[in-house]
């Protein structure tokens, strides 16, 4: 965890590196490898103007005329003092090869950019979120060194202390001779595809990186998944090039869905399904229809390998096309995300001993997903596979838990993850009852896009189908007939129950011992609107929505942001940071130098990291703006 050795530098050269005229505009300050100091750096006027800072006219004027926009006669007779950038050590533009190169201290050859390669995301330095390739010809401590495409980082073996580092070319031939540059190395010894374990400098210290990581491969490579040690350590793998479509997707690890003797593999939409053959020795891609032939020992498939090599060995795999089995050209991608993990706090449990934090304990699974323990280890949060909800226990059950059993001082009512709003049941006494609780999310992120149960086939249609806002009347019905009192916290129970109106009605009639056709019989018109659902529809059209805004935008799951400006990019990724991480909007301004011209694609780069829907985000955001323009007194 030390900081590494940098190349050294004359005294002075930092003192004489201050920027001049602080007070002219933003600045990126940049940490400089060579003289292990940040140095500050003018945002460009373009990239200023994206984020809505106006340049003084007297910098506009002294540009335009070339006029002293300072009137300080001393000031501008002296030349001002230089900036260290990053070309004062060896960095330049993207897509030049550094001076580093030129003068023969790094690689001279081009990248080959159909090698192996891993791509990480999530950096806080953006120029190391790159795609590195392997260039095996550049080795060192005896092992391949991977460079981004235009040659300015790679990442090489410290054989010293046995890890992997990310460095950037103009410290190549400090490397060489031994030393041990970089800005960012994995903590944790292990392979560089995975994600948890990196170590990045900033702001002057050592920090944990939040990252995904993506190795990719071909099937003109060698295979790349042959320790077992690894092997056991991938959850995601993606497929490229398959002739039959529906092949080309994700599919995540289901530990508790195990098929032939080893767990299975499933797509998002729980249709294909990746599985070993245990009678041939060999890995498969099948679909849903023949889940229960392949459970009973068969081998069907549309896709196999030909020997028993790990699934994400791009090699080895073939497919059938028109009737016959050929050699599939296909490329895989092992997708890895940092398993820092969650930390959460629960408020609104009777118990007091449940509402306190709990942090994900990434190697302490429980009936097929990690669990998360309270600071003095005594109560956790798990999965329960048979009823396939979240629940809280204590670890004197924990031995009855991990055996499938499902023990509990609290549980959800639904699938849902624990972090969403939604109902909690409690022990009271002797018996259960209904509570409001709330999850706050302290750190990490919530990936939960594993599919929690595969998909069966759809029964034929029967019985009748009732909208949300016919199931909403009915329940009203109850409360009226069965209590009264409840009528005024109809809304909170809607909202905490959307989009299960059907849950929400059966578990009303179970309560109050009433039959679901006989409240329908008494309901004269089912189909008509509710006092509060008329509101809520009101509200809906008017962009206002509950807190989670998943009702109001849930048609545009499958929409697409329209083509917008740079600056209104700008804007959206703007107003994520400060909902979701404050702290980076100080790098606005180098984020917006870096993606220019593609501010689009760092719109979706920054949704993706944080979770949140594109077309949705927009969408509300634009409403926002509607909102307020609205309330705004008329002039």
């Amino acid at each position: 965890g030390a900081a590494p050795d940098r190349p050294a530098v004359p005294p002075g050269t930092a003192e004489n590196a201050k920027r001049p005229f602080a007070q002219a505009g933003p600045v990126n300050r940049v940490w400089d490898p060579a003289t292990g100091r940040f140095v500050e750096e003018s945002v460009p006027a373009d990239i200023q103007e994206l984020m809505g800072v106006k340049r003084p006219k007297t910098a506009q004027q002294a540009e335009q005329g070339g006029e002293r926009a300072w009137g300080d006669e001393e000031r501008a007779s002296k030349p001002p003092p230089k900036v260290l950038g990053p070309a004062s050590v060896g960095l330049t533009a993207r897509g030049q090869a550094p001076p580093a190169q030129e003068r023969r201290f790094g690689p001279t050859a081009q990248v080959d950019k159909t090698a192996p390669s891993v791509e990480y995301k999530g950096f806080s330095k953006v120029d190391l979120d790159d795609r590195y390739y392997e260039r095996s010809s550049v080795p060192v401590h005896g092992r391949p060194t991977y460079w981004t495409g235009d040659g300015q980082f790679f990442i090489y073996w410290q054989g010293e202390v046995q890890r992997w580092s990310i460095c950037d070319a103009a410290s190549f031939a400090a490397v060489k001779a031994g030393q041990l540059p970089g800005w960012a190395y994995k903590e944790d010894h292990k392979h560089l595809c995975q994600a948890s374990g990196w170590m990045e400098a900033w702001n002057g210290e050592w920090r944990t990186a939040d990252l995904e990581v993506i190795f990719r491969s071909s099937h003109q490579h060698p295979p790349q998944w042959e320790d077992p040690v690894i092997q056991r350590s991938i959850a995601t793998v993606e497929f490229r090039g398959f002739s039959m479509k529906d092949l080309n997707t994700r599919f995540f690890l289901k530990s508790n869905e195990v098929i032939q003797g080893r767990p299975s593999l499933w797509d998002s939409s729980g249709v294909y399904f990746v599985y070993w053959q245990e009678s041939m020795q060999r890995w498969a891609i099948c679909d849903l229809k023949c889940l229960d032939a392949v459970r009973n020992g068969k081998c069907p498939g549309w896709a196999y390998r030909i020997d028993a090599g790990h699934f994400a060995n791009a090699c080895g795999w073939v497919e059938t096309r028109n009737g016959e089995w050929a050699d599939a050209a296909i490329e895989t991608a092992v997708i890895g995300a940092s398993t820092r993990g969650l930390k959460v706090e629960f408020t609104g449990f009777t118990k007091p001993d449940l509402n306190t934090t709990f942090s994900e304990r990434s190697d302490e699974e429980i009936q097929g997903k990690p669990s998360l323990w309270d600071p003095s280890g005594t109560y956790f949060v798990y999965w329960q596979e048979s009823m396939k909800r979240w629940a809280i226990c204590d670890s004197v059950s924990l031995h009855l838990a991990k055996s499938g059993l499902s023990p509990g001082w609290a549980y959800r009512t639904d699938s849902q993850h624990f972090t969403r709003a939604s109902t909690w049941m409690e022990v009271w006494g002797k018996a259960w009852r209904e509570c409001s609780v709330r999850c706050t999310i302290l750190e990490g992120v919530v990936r939960d896009s594993t599919p929690s149960v595969v998909k069966a086939e759809m029964p034929e249609a029967s019985g009748t189908h009732l909208t949300a806002k016919q199931y909403r009347a009915l329940v009203r019905k109850v409360y009226e007939l069965k209590n009264p009192a409840k009528l005024q916290d109809l809304q909170v129970i809607y909202e905490k129950y959307a989009d299960r109106e059907s849950d929400l009605f059966k578990q009303v009639c179970e309560k109050y011992g009433v039959g679901p056709d006989e409240i329908a019989a008494e309901v004269p018109n089912p189909y008509a609107e509710a006092p509060e659902a008329q509101e809520e529809s009101r509200l809906t059209k008017a962009g206002v929505g509950n807190e989670d805004g998943g009702d109001v935008y849930a048609h545009l799951e499958n929409a697409d942001v329209p083509q917008l400006k740079a600056s209104e990019y700008a804007v959206l990724v703007q107003n994520i940071y400060e909902r979701h991480n404050p702290k980076k909007l100080q790098d606005m301004g180098r984020l917006l130098k870096k993606f220019k011209g593609r501010e689009r694609e760092l719109f979706f780069e920054v949704c993706k990291k944080y979770g949140v829907h594109p077309a949705k985000t927009h969408a509300q955001y634009q409403d926002e703006q509607d909102t307020r323009e609205n309330m705004a007194e008329p002039a």
